[in-house]
């Protein structure tokens, strides 16, 4: 009976063994798929509904000096995932999405919806739903893939990089991504801007950039934002990170420069029958950068003359995003009826049916207080040195 239970206990051990080793249940052979980077959607072609461009991983020279260089893969199909599947009849390789950082999309494609066009990427399990969405501003998707980068990246990982660094040192919402752009399409109040992209000629060839934001009613695609005023919609949204502020003077005169290290707005929606103001209040630290100026305004003027300035430029600029935004699109995208939804569910109830309307009528108190924090080392260049 002894011998039996030790037997027992052996194959027990054995088996429970057996369970540690068992490997990688998703391991996938490299060398069956291309890994991708990057997904352009355009209009389709040949009668089909989507044309699709895949940029791609291809592993070019030897062992030791092997270098990443991009491979462009197109198809068309009637949905995303007939493109995806499409690209079989070519390849031998299947496509591999859990690496790919960016979705592009044309604005034809934007026009027609957002929600179609990204449920395979949301419903799949090899995309990931932190991918970035951006709109391109050329007249297709495709064209933004074809540039390469000087820094030798992928082009779709450059813009993800570049995204991710925009609300830092830009002024900028950094990017949305997949999660981010679906939770705001099944919110209340509130619409839908996404990063614009483009190419930028210079002397030594083609380069992107980011230019604004492209605004949705919707999930469809209504107008731009130039890269300006999708500052003060950043800076109205508390998503200002860093980034530069041009003021001077005057309201919109930018002689002097003044670097943003803190900035924090506090947005209060008030209701008083049908009518609706939104008192919005700005605290900024800054640092003085720099003045373009012949005159030195700085001594001039001092410190609280510049940060006085600063607090009406931001005024000015806030409040005429909003009347801009009213008049030339009549959508909320600064998310006004998202916070009424959110802290006064009975208002905004009776409200919904008409916000549009009411949206385009509300008005905006903008309350700045920009500090500077120091104005950086100032010498008279050469002044006293040798």
């Amino acid at each position: 009976m002894k011998k039996f239970w030790k037997k027992a206990a052996v194959l027990a051990e054995a088996a429970l063994l057996l369970l540690l080793f068992t490997g990688c249940w998703n391991y996938h052979e490299l060398e069956t798929y291309s890994i991708v980077a990057g997904i352009a959607v355009d209009k389709g072609e040949n009668g089909y509904r989507y044309h699709v461009t895949f940029e791609c991983l291809k592993m070019a020279g030897g062992t030791k000096n092997a270098q990443i260089q991009p491979l462009l893969v197109e198809e068309d199909g009637n949905t995303i995932f007939d493109a995806v599947r499409s690209t079989l009849r070519e390849s031998d390789k299947k496509l591999y999405f859990h690496h790919c950082r960016v979705v592009i999309l044309s604005s034809d494609i934007a026009k027609e919806g957002l929600r179609s066009v990204t449920d395979w990427i949301k419903r799949d399990a090899e995309p990931r739903l932190t991918m970035d969405v951006v709109i391109s501003k050329e007249k297709t998707a495709a064209e933004i893939l074809r540039v390469k980068p000087k820094s030798g990246q992928l082009t779709a990982y450059q813009i993800s990089n570049t995204l991710a660094e925009s609300g830092g040192y830009y002024g900028t919402s950094s990017g949305v991504r997949i999660f981010e752009m679906t939770n705001t399409l099944n919110s209340e109040g509130i619409s839908l801007v996404l990063p614009t992209i483009e190419k930028k000629a210079t002397d030594s060839g083609e380069t992107l950039q980011l230019t604004g934001g492209a605004v949705f009613k919707g999930d469809r695609l209504v107008g731009w934002l130039d890269a300006e005023p999708a500052k003060y919609y950043a800076l109205i949204r508390g998503k200002v990170r860093g980034g530069l502020l041009l003021t001077g003077i005057t309201p919109g005169s930018t002689q002097l420069c003044l670097e943003i290290q803190r900035c924090e707005t506090k947005v209060k929606p008030v209701v008083s029958g049908d009518t609706v103001m939104v008192d919005i209040r700005v605290h900024m630290r800054t640092a003085f950068a720099e003045q373009d100026s012949e005159t030195d305004l700085f001594s001039k003027i001092g410190i609280g003359g510049v940060e006085r300035d600063a607090d009406r430029t931001v005024q000015y600029e806030t409040t005429r995003v909003v009347k801009d935004v009213q008049q030339a699109f009549g959508t909320d995208i600064f998310g006004f009826g998202n916070l009424i939804y959110q802290n006064q569910p009975k208002e905004w109830k009776r409200l919904r049916p008409r916000w549009d309307q009411i949206f385009r009528k509300l008005k905006v108190h903008v309350t700045a207080d920009v500090e500077i924090g120091n104005t950086a080392l100032n010498n008279e260049k050469g002044e006293g040195l040798e």
